[in-house]
């Protein structure tokens, strides 16, 4: 049973021998690998509890106990393992806190977020903590209890940025546009006027290919700040700000110039036409320019009128290859030369109509093979949308003919369709019932208490008729179970009971509900397609499963929670 592997586990990152912490951890990362996997609550707990415990002082960064545990529980979003989150959630790690409080924030639970608010400002006051801004951003309420007590902390090396994020966060949100804007402003125009002279070191021999072939993380990070800071230039403005972003569209760095450009259309300031063009063809900034107008209902300021669909294909390929991991040391990843070869027409999984373009491009002297797409041919024949699927395997553009790459294409996406559509993401079966339970622990306890006392004649017939019901029901419904299951596999949510079988696609799905018996699955004519006892699953589990493989669809079911 994985209960006593797990329990074995728990002893050993307790060890003094550094050797076996490192053994017990790399098994824990083992076992959170396996998709499906249910652990009885008690371990669970233990392991929290554990989690908040001491250690042996650490060797290394991986030595971290608290962290892996919790990151491992966190997998198992129970009631009972939120609740032993914020009972031992003091005594955790601080990186185990922050990977808690990223758990704890997927709730959507008022009292609970009462609590964060107060946890992570004490954190925010007395540690280096930090701030999962990405995570918080659905929530502008907690945003601006946090900031309302941590505005003291501007002026920190560490929460300067982190705090800045949370800002833009919360005027994002529309919540309270401009907050504390006789705080953020001239500290805004201070910072911005500092990180500014870190970028004109570089604006003079700006190239795109200088920034991810040389520059890299020290140009990132100049970058990262300098958009942060223009982005906020939207709700705290004056003249001199009007004056900063004037100067900003004239940088060479696509991303930044767009940024500004973006704050000036929202703002209704002057800018270039030529401006926007430019940063409509820069194959860094291209995506960037359409998606942020679009956002804002702009689109028709979009230079590129007709083709926009091959062109920002470009980018994307580009995108794909600039961001893909660095897997070799020293390996650098540069796209130059991006040209649009042909195109297919094929359907995606749901059988909708999409496009793909095949590309060439050069990397470091040799031209290579790539592809770009799926484009959602239902939203039109030039439309943006896409179902992402861009990639390149690196093949080189000599090595085939136009139509062998195309058939190439269609064999990968035929194996990866079969790969995906045999795959078991979520597999649940039907525990012991409580009756099996009460008579098989009924008979223990009285097989124990004939040991102590010292067993009877009149006993032993009774125990051993007690234990072969125990062990008979059991028995009948263990072999029963193992053809009553609940899975996902590929794009289908299926249940098997015995002989017969249910399957829904799980784009066909309207809604998933739960009584205190049953979990019933609607199909979109919001009709029961089919229904499964509770005990069949952690409803915990199958609820973030399910969520998982339908956030990508445009009609999402209701799934309650």
């Amino acid at each position: 049973m994985i209960e006593l592997k797990l329990r074995s586990i728990l002893k050993q990152v307790k060890s003094e021998n550094p050797q076996k912490r490192f053994e017990a951890l790399d098994q824990l990362f083992q076992y959170k690998l396996e998709e499906g996997l249910e652990i009885q609550i008690d371990v669970l707990k233990d392991m929290i509890k554990t989690a908040a415990s001491t250690f042996p002082e650490p060797v290394d960064k991986w030595d971290n106990p608290s962290f892996y545990l919790i990151d491992f529980v966190c997998d198992f979003p129970m009631p009972e393992v939120v609740e032993g989150l914020l009972k031992h959630f003091d005594g955790l790690d601080l990186q185990a806190k922050e990977r808690a409080i990223e758990m704890l924030l997927s709730t959507e639970d008022e009292d609970i977020f009462y609590v964060l608010e107060e946890k992570i400002v004490e954190l925010i006051q007395t540690e280096d903590f930090h701030i999962p801004v990405k995570e918080l951003d659905p929530y502008p309420m907690l945003v601006k209890g946090i900031l309302d007590k941590t505005l003291d902390k501007f002026n920190t090396q560490h929460y300067k940025l982190l705090l800045y994020s949370l800002v833009l966060s919360l005027n994002d949100s529309g919540l309270e546009k401009g907050y504390k804007k006789e705080v953020i402003l001239p500290s805004l125009f201070k910072d911005y006027q500092a990180v500014k002279q870190e970028y004109l070191k570089f604006d003079a021999d700006f190239s795109s290919k200088y920034v991810y072939t040389a520059w890299k993380d020290s140009y990132f990070a100049v970058r990262t700040k300098m958009k942060l800071f223009i982005s906020l230039m939207e709700y705290y403005y004056s003249s001199e700000i009007g004056a900063e972003l004037e100067q900003a569209m004239t940088f060479r760095d696509p991303l930044i110039k767009t940024q500004a450009l973006l704050v000036c259309v929202a703002k209704n300031l002057p800018y270039q036409q030529n401006t926007l063009i430019e940063a409509a063809e820069h194959i860094e900034s291209a995506e960037m320019v359409y998606w942020e107008l679009k956002e804002r209902n702009l689109e028709h300021l979009y230079p590129i009128a007709e083709g926009k669909q091959p062109h920002l294909a470009k980018t994307r390929l580009f995108s794909t290859i600039i961001n893909l991991p660095e897997e070799d040391e020293g390996v650098i990843r540069f796209p130059e030369d991006i040209q649009i070869i042909d195109k297919v027409e094929t359907e995606n999984t749901y059988h909708q109509p999409i496009r793909y373009y095949l590309l060439s491009f050069l990397h470091i002297g040799t031209r290579y093979a790539g592809w770009a797409g799926g484009y959602a041919l239902e939203d039109g024949d030039d439309t943006a949308e896409l179902w992402d699927g861009s990639y390149t395997d690196f093949v080189e553009w000599d090595s085939a003919s136009i139509e062998e790459h195309k058939a190439a294409f269609f064999i990968k996406r035929a194996e990866e369709r079969e790969e995906h559509e045999t795959s078991v993401y979520f597999e649940s079966s039907p525990r012991l019932s409580r009756g099996a339970w009460f008579f098989l622990s009924l008979a223990v306890v009285h097989w124990i208490k004939e040991a102590l006392t010292g067993f009877s004649k009149e006993g032993i017939p009774f125990l051993l008729a007690l234990t072969v019901i125990g062990g008979a029901m059991c028995l009948y419904e263990l072999t029963k179970n193992k053809k009553r299951k609940i899975e996902i596999v590929g794009l289908q949510l299926m249940m098997e009971d015995g002989s017969k079988q249910h399957t829904i696609g799980l784009h066909e799905i309207k809604k998933v509900e739960h009584n205190k018996k049953h979990v019933l699955i609607y199909d979109k004519k919001n009709e029961v397609a089919f229904s499964f006892p509770l005990r069949w699953v952690r409803y915990e589990q199958f609820y973030v499963h399910i969520l998982e493989h339908t956030d990508h669809l445009k009609d999402r079911p209701y799934i309650q929670s």
